[in-house]
Parts: structure tokens; C-alpha cells; sequence
């Protein structure tokens, strides 16, 4: 029968929470970034979608009446 002391049991648990910690904080930044970068863009497409309903100026716009 094999005999570990309790600090090494210890260790490796307190090691194994560690790294699960630094993965799960570095996939929350990964996604925060993305999620940051998305924002900007809808907001982007936001104004887009806002600028072109007013239509396009001519006289014969589509766009103006809808």
C-alpha cells in the first residue's frame, strides 16, 4: 500500500485549483475582449442602421418612407 504524506495531498490539490483558476481567468478575459470588440461593432451598426433611415436625400429615395 502506497502512503502519501497529507501536505503532498495537500499540494496537488491546492496546485490543481491553481490551474483551474488560471485557465477559467483566462478564458473570461478571452471573452470579455470579444464581447468588448462585438459591442463595438453593433454600436457601429447602430448608427449605420440610424444614418440610413433617414434615407438618401433624392427625391425618388425608397428608403425615406419606410
Amino acid at each position: 500500500m502506497i502512503e502519501l504524506p497529507v501536505g503532498w495531498l495537500l499540494g496537488i490539490i491546492g496546485t490543481l485549483g491553481g490551474v483551474i483558476a488560471t485557465l477559467a481567468l483566462t478564458i473570461w478575459h478571452s471573452l470579455n475582449s470579444r464581447l468588448t470588440a462585438q459591442d463595438k461593432i453593433i454600436e457601429g451598426l447602430r448608427g449605420d442602421v440610424e444614418r440610413m433611415s433617414k434615407g438618401c436625400g433624392a427625391a425618388g429615395c425608397h428608403w425615406k418612407h419606410r
